[in-house]
């Protein structure tokens, strides 16, 4: 589940920053789409965090 998602973050971040610098659609939108990127690797970061700490 945490690769799945780790690699989700990765081709959202890459689509997202090669649209925005290729200057195709909305610069908001290719904004938020790389946040939500972000957001995921920082999510997955802490349920390993989270496990380590139990285990």
């Amino acid at each position: 589940m945490n690769e799945t998602l780790t690699l989700i973050a990765v081709v959202l971040m890459l689509a997202g920053a090669f649209l925005l610098i290729a200057d195709v659609g909305a610069p908001g939108f290719w904004i938020a789409t790389i946040t939500v990127g972000i957001a995921l690797v920082a999510i997955v970061a802490f349920r390993n965090r989270q496990r380590g700490h139990h285990a």
